[in-house]
C-alpha cells in the first residue's frame, strides 16, 4: 500500500485532518492518532498492526491506495462508469433566442428570434421517443433555456412537456424538468399548468432593487426587480425549488446586503426550498480581486444569518459541466445541436443537427469534445485533478494548440491553496451540520 497523491495532509496541536481530492472526504484524527499515521505512513502496514480500524478506515476514505494502482485512470473510469449505468438523459431546449430584456452583458443579440417550428418542435418530440425506447432510461431531465424560455411557453414548452410526462409514464421512467428563466412571465397561470411534476427553476438577480432595475429593464424600459421577487416568492409558495443566481459585478456587489430582507422572512419550508449563489458577470475585471472577493463573503454570511442557503463561492470544487457529459444534447429552436449553453448559438459553432425523425446526428466538433474532455497530460498529472477536471471541455476547446503549462494558470502555491481550501470548507461544513445549523 502507498499514499494517494491526491492527499493533502493538514496538522497542529489539536490533531490532523486528512483530505484526499478523488474521494472528496476528510479524515480527522485525534493527536495520538494522527501520531500513529506519521509513525507509518511510509509503510501503512505498521498502521494496520498498530490500529486495524484506523487503518481500515484510511483505506475506504481513498488516503491509502495499492502500490500499483494507477489513480488517475480508476478515477476516470469510475466516471465514465456512472455515465453509462446512471440511465439518465438531460435535454436542453432553446424554444426560442428572443428575449424580453436587454441587458448589457448577454452574449445573444436576441435580434429577428423566431419560437421554435412545429416541424422541429415535432422532431424533439420524436427525439424523446428514441431515448426512452432506445436507452431504457430511469430519468429524463428536460431542461428550457434560452433567450427567454416562458416566451412560448404555451406555444412550444406545454407540448414537449406534455408528451414527456405521457412517454416516461409509458416507459416508467422518472420526468425532472428545469427552467433558466429571468421569471418575469413566470406567472400563477404558468405555475398551475405545472403542478404535480418535478420542477425546479434558475432565476438571476442583478443586485438591489435599484442597481438591478437599472441593468435589467424589460424592452419597453419597465423596470423588473419587484415583479421577479414576487414571481419568486409565489413559485415556493408552490412547492417549486428555486436556485437564485446574483449576476454581480465590483460596482453592483454591496447593493446585494438590501436583497437579504426580500427573503429573510419566508417560512422554514420555503428557505429549504431555495439557494442563493453568487456568480461574477464575466465580462467583468474591475476592482481590486481579493477586496471584491470579501465583498461576496460578507454578504454570503448576511444570507446564512437569516436562515438561508448559500452555495459558498469558495468551496474550491468546480462541479463537472454538463457539456462535458456524454448523455447531454443542447437543441436550438432551429433543430441545430450544441453542448454548451454558455456561448452563442451561431451555426458555425454547432455539434451536429437533429433530424426529422428524432435522430441526434453529431458532427467532428462533438467528437472532438468528447476526446478531449479529461484533460492534457498536465491535468492527469496534478493533485487536484479530481476536482478541477482542467476546466470544462468548451474551455479545452477553445485553448491553444500545445499548450504545455496549466490551463487555468496554477502554480504549485495555487494548488496547494485550493487542496487547503476545499479541506477546510468540508470541515467547516462538518461542524456547522454537528451544530445543527443551516447552512
Amino acid at each position: 500500500m502507498k499514499q494517494s497523491k491526491y492527499n493533502c495532509i493538514l496538522q497542529d496541536n489539536t490533531g490532523m485532518v486528512i483530505y484526499n481530492a478523488a474521494t472528496d472526504q476528510l479524515v480527522a484524527l485525534t493527536p495520538q492518532l494522527a501520531n500513529i499515521f506519521n509513525e507509518g505512513k511510509a509503510a501503512p502496514e505498521k498502521i494496520k498492526a498498530q490500529h486495524a480500524e484506523l487503518y481500515d478506515h484510511l483505506l475506504q476514505k481513498g488516503i491509502f491506495v495499492c502500490d500499483d494502482a494507477d489513480e488517475t485512470e480508476a478515477y476516470i473510469r469510475k466516471r465514465e462508469e456512472y455515465e453509462r449505468s446512471s440511465g439518465e438523459y438531460t435535454i436542453t431546449i432553446n424554444p426560442t433566442l428572443a428575449c424580453n430584456m436587454s441587458c448589457w452583458y448577454c452574449y445573444e443579440s436576441h435580434k429577428n428570434m423566431p419560437a421554435m417550428s412545429a416541424d422541429v418542435k415535432q422532431s424533439v418530440l420524436l427525439l424523446i421517443d428514441k431515448l426512452l425506447a432506445d436507452n431504457k432510461l430511469k430519468k429524463l431531465n428536460l431542461s428550457f433555456f434560452g433567450g427567454e424560455p416562458l416566451l412560448y411557453f404555451d406555444k412550444v414548452v406545454v407540448d414537449i412537456i406534455n408528451h414527456a410526462k405521457m412517454q416516461c409514464k409509458a416507459f416508467d421512467a422518472k420526468l425532472s424538468i428545469h427552467f433558466t428563466t429571468n421569471a418575469y412571465l413566470l406567472t400563477d397561470s404558468v405555475l398551475k399548468q405545472l403542478e404535480g411534476l418535478d420542477v425546479s427553476f434558475q432565476i438571476t438577480i442583478d443586485g438591489g432593487k435599484q442597481v438591478h432595475d437599472s441593468v435589467r429593464k424589460t424592452k419597453g424600459g419597465e423596470p423588473t426587480y419587484a415583479r421577479i421577487v414576487e414571481h419568486i416568492h409565489q413559485t415556493l409558495s408552490r412547492g417549486f425549488s428555486v436556485g437564485v443566481r446574483f449576476n454581480y459585478t465590483a460596482k453592483s456587489i454591496p447593493s446585494f446586503i438590501d436583497v437579504v430582507k426580500d427573503f429573510s422572512h419566508l417560512p422554514q419550508e420555503q428557505k429549504h426550498l431555495v439557494n442563493f449563489t453568487f456568480q461574477r458577470v464575466w465580462q467583468d475585471n474591475e476592482g481590486d480581486a481579493s477586496q471584491v472577493e470579501q465583498q461576496v463573503e460578507h454578504i454570503e454570511r448576511a444570507f446564512e444569518q437569516a436562515g438561508l442557503f448559500v452555495n459558498n463561492a469558495k468551496s474550491y470544487i468546480v462541479p463537472y459541466c454538463y457539456a462535458d457529459g456524454v448523455n447531454t444534447a443542447v437543441v436550438n429552436y432551429n433543430g441545430d445541436l450544441f453542448k454548451c449553453t454558455a456561448r452563442d448559438f451561431a451555426p458555425k459553432s454547432k455539434e451536429g443537427t437533429l433530424a426529422a425523425d428524432g435522430t441526434l446526428r453529431w458532427n467532428e466538433r462533438l467528437r472532438k469534445r468528447m476526446s478531449i474532455r479529461h484533460g492534457s497530460d498536465i491535468c492527469l498529472q496534478c493533485r487536484i485533478y479530481p476536482i478541477c477536471h482542467g476546466g470544462c471541455s468548451q474551455m479545452k476547446l477553445e485553448a491553444p494548440e500545445g499548450i504545455s503549462s496549466c490551463p487555468k494558470g496554477y502554480d504549485d502555491d495555487k494548488i496547494q491553496e485550493i487542496m487547503e481550501g476545499r479541506a477546510l470548507y468540508l470541515l467547516t461544513s462538518c461542524k456547522r451540520q454537528k451544530s445543527g445549523n443551516h447552512q
